[in-house]
């Protein structure tokens, strides 16, 4: 089975609304691509997460319940995303073991996060290492893994690769620091170095990166491998 599994972002199609445009030309260009014959799909949980658990702090509700909450967010917006796909599952599936089974059946199975604790970014990796995926694309606001948030230093440095060790000290120095810019958690990271998973960090909004990587195993964001 020659499997690719792609991360998107929540900060990319859910924002103030859904981003249908994104969602729509994203799928249109999953369908076009001939290298490989199962996708496997994990949506964040964006604004509609974000809304719901900021305002919910406010009334000191617990974190393991905030995380449900978002997990669900994730799940509605993985929802929404099987509606511009064929041969797609039409249940989300809740677990890794479930996706993996399905992933025999459809072309693409689309899914969001699994239980509290475990990040979209870990769910993605854990998939890709289940399904036997050597390539994951983790499809983010941001074209690359930079030093510091470009958003807010002007000398931040952007890495065209970076090893798996490197990664894991930058999320670890960037999730300690003052104004945190956590591109990938430290657990999504360490299970794909276990497994040898090639990550590619990019623009997800660009759609010619997707091409590029699943084409050419190249691209202009990050490579983590």
């Amino acid at each position: 089975m020659n499997s690719v599994v792609i991360s998107l972002g929540g900060s990319i199609i859910s924002k103030d609304r859904l981003n249908l445009e994104l969602m729509e030309k994203f799928s249109e260009t999953m369908k076009l691509i001939s290298t490989y014959d199962k996708f496997g799909i994990v949506v964040g949980g964006g604004k509609l997460a974000r809304t719901y658990i900021s305002d919910l702090k406010k009334y000191n509700v617990n974190d393991n319940i905030l995380d449900e909450i978002g997990i669900n967010a994730t799940r509605i917006n993985a929802l929404a995303m099987t509606t511009f796909f064929d041969d797609v599952n039409s249940k989300i599936p809740t677990t890794i073991n479930d996706a993996a089974e399905m992933i025999h059946n459809y072309r693409y199975v689309v899914m969001g996060g699994t239980e509290p604790g475990h990040t979209t970014d870990t769910v993605s990796t854990l998939l890709a290492e289940r399904i036997g995926s050597k390539i994951l694309i983790n499809a983010t606001s941001v074209d690359g893994v930079y030093s510091a948030d470009p958003k807010t230093d002007p000398d931040a440095i952007k890495y065209s690769e970076l090893s798996y060790n490197d990664a894991i000290s930058l999320s670890i120095q960037n999730s300690t620091g003052a104004g945190t810019n956590v591109f990938m958690d430290i657990t999504s990271l360490t299970i794909a170095k276990r497994a040898g998973i090639k990550i590619f960090v990019v623009n997800g909004f660009n759609l010619n990166e997707y091409k590029n990587i699943l084409y050419n195993k190249k691209c202009d964001g990050t490579l983590i491998h």
